[in-house]
């Protein structure tokens, strides 16, 4: 069987500082001091406590954080017009919950023994990224932003599979530092999304790379696609990626499973006929995906984050008003 060229580790910071986590102890940091030493306690309890937690927690956020609440009511409403009020709401009550359930998710990746991970997870689909190595290829795996994306970026080198995993620079510098330091030694290694040309190089290499652009994008070249059947700014840089390093594209959705047994990622057959020549016509395939992937947890989407703000001078869901009945 072909072997993967998985990314070297050397510099698993792609150049980012790791800077003694010392220099933080000053009053401004407090507050993300505090939420860290919440997420490392909450990551000792069993994985059977933890649903018990999450629906309490989940639920007191709920009531308790007014904007998050009402831009999950809103993207819910949008995406699901055929819902009732009710079911809206009770949707976006589990969405919740399940914020809470990946507070224990971060400290069990961040602080957590890797066997503890390994018994909660399983991997499916791992024969695609071989096939993939046996054609000579790199692997862009395409995930979305779920609330199960930490534990999802942790399974592949903890399955011996390290990757480049693309990120979003923290405003806040401490918690930027804990996560690095949290992920640290776990195989893989971590690409601030301004630094988008090493992730290049890993895919011309041979390697794999984890890359996961759903959010809202105005940039230059941007398409307006649906997602959940409402128009939504996209980033087309996927079209972009396996063009210029022929690279393999996969799906790669993570869930959280019902029964409370842990976790699956699972990966899928690369892409056929990607790209295809039209940015446009690429993206609404990969909302597709997410769709897809959505409907098999609903609740785990990342529905508190304003996807369908609008371009400028556009009639904007979120303003005050704008949906009626949502708060």
């Amino acid at each position: 069987m072909a072997t993967l060229n998985p990314t070297p580790i050397e510099d698993p910071t792609c150049g980012v500082e790791l800077q003694p986590l010392s220099r933080y102890l000053w009053p401004r940091w407090w507050p993300a001091w505090i939420a860290a030493g919440i997420i490392r306690a909450v990551s000792a309890l069993p994985l059977a406590a933890v649903r018990p937690l999450a629906a309490v927690l989940g639920r007191l956020a709920f009531g308790l954080a007014l904007r998050d609440r009402k831009t999950t009511l809103i993207n819910l409403r949008l995406a699901y017009p055929t819902l009732s009020p009710s079911e809206v709401r009770r949707r976006a009550i589990g969405h919740f919950e399940s914020l809470a359930y990946s507070l224990w998710e971060t400290g069990l990746v961040w602080y957590g023994a890797a066997e503890r991970l390994r018994k909660i997870s399983r991997l499916e689909g791992v024969e695609h990224l071989h096939a993939a190595a046996a054609a000579g290829k790199g692997v862009l795996l395409l995930g979305a932003h779920f609330t199960t994306n930490e534990i999802a970026a942790a399974i592949l080198p903890q399955a011996g599979l390290p990757c480049d995993v693309m990120y979003k620079r923290s405003r806040n510098a401490l918690i930027e530092q804990l996560a690095l330091h949290g992920r640290l030694g776990k195989g893989g290694r971590m690409v601030p999304s301004d630094k988008f040309v090493e992730m290049l190089k890993t895919l011309k290499r041979g390697g794999i790379a984890l890359y996961a652009p759903d959010q809202r994008f105005d940039g230059d070249g941007y398409v307006v696609v649906p997602l959940f059947g409402v128009p939504a700014l996209s980033n087309p840089g996927t079209t972009f990626i396996a063009r210029a390093t022929r690279c393999a594209v996969l799906p790669f959705f993570p869930e959280r499973l019902d029964d409370g047994s842990g976790y699956v990622v699972r990966i899928g057959a690369p892409l056929e006929n990607f790209p295809s020549g039209d940015g446009a016509r690429d993206v609404a395939r990969y909302h597709g995906l997410i769709e897809a992937a959505t409907e098999q947890a609903p609740a785990q989407y990342l529905w508190s984050y304003k996807r369908f703000r609008p371009a400028k001078g556009q009639p904007d869901p979120y303003r005050r008003g704008a949906l009626r009945g949502v708060s």
